[in-house]
C-alpha cells in the first residue's frame, strides 16, 4: 500500500478528546427523613422507602423549603451490597413556586450516591429553566449513632458546555435551537 493512500486518514487517527462540559454549582438541600419501612424483596431487590420530613435547598439563583412529603424508594441489593436511590420530592421556593424534583442514581464504594436530578417547574414562572436543564447530585446519607439513615445532605450541580463549542455545531458551524 502507498503512502499517499494512508496520508488522508493522518488527521483522524490523530483527533484530540473534545473539551469536557463544565459544572455550575445549584446549591445544597438538607433533608430529614422518618423512620424508614421495607416493601419487601423482589426479582430486583429490596426495597426500602425513607419517606422525607423536611427540609431546605439554599443556592446561589433561588432558595427554597422541602415539605414534609415525598420520599425515596430506595432499591437494594444485600448480595453484592448496592444501593440504587429512586427518590421524589418537591421544593416550594420562596417565592412561592412549586417545583417537582426525581432523582435516580447509584450508591458509590465510599457510600455517596451519585445521583441524574430532573427538574419540573412551570413554564411561566421563574424556575421554568429548570426543567430543560440536566442536573447531577451527590448524596450523602446522614446516619445516628446507630447507623441508622435520620436524612440527606444533597450538593447539585447543572451541566453547562464547554466555551470552546456552546452554540456551534459540527466543523464550527453555528447550530440554533430547535
Amino acid at each position: 500500500m502507498k503512502l499517499s493512500t494512508l496520508l488522508p486518514l493522518l488527521p483522524l487517527a490523530t483527533a484530540s478528546t473534545p473539551a469536557s462540559p463544565g459544572l455550575s454549582y445549584l446549591g445544597h438541600a438538607s433533608i430529614a427523613a422518618s423512620a424508614p419501612f421495607s416493601i419487601g424483596s423482589s426479582t430486583f431487590g429490596s426495597r426500602t422507602v425513607f419517606p422525607l420530613a423536611g427540609g431546605t435547598f439554599i443556592g446561589p439563583l433561588f432558595n427554597a423549603t422541602v415539605p414534609a412529603y415525598g420520599g425515596d424508594w430506595g432499591l437494594g441489593n444485600p448480595t453484592v451490597g448496592n444501593f440504587y436511590v429512586d427518590a421524589r420530592y418537591q421544593l416550594k421556593t420562596t417565592d412561592g413556586v412549586d417545583i417537582y424534583v426525581s432523582a435516580n442514581g447509584p450508591q458509590q464504594p465510599e457510600g455517596v450516591l451519585h445521583t441524574r436530578v430532573r427538574f419540573e417547574a412551570g413554564s411561566d414562572t421563574p424556575y421554568g429553566w429548570l426543567s430543560g436543564i440536566v442536573a447531577v447530585g451527590i448524596t450523602t446519607p446522614v446516619v445516628d449513632e446507630d447507623g441508622q439513615v435520620e436524612g440527606i445532605e444533597i450538593d447539585l450541580w447543572r451541566m453547562t458546555s464547554p466555551s470552546t463549542i456552546a452554540g456551534k455545531g459540527k466543523k464550527g458551524k453555528k447550530t440554533r435551537r430547535v
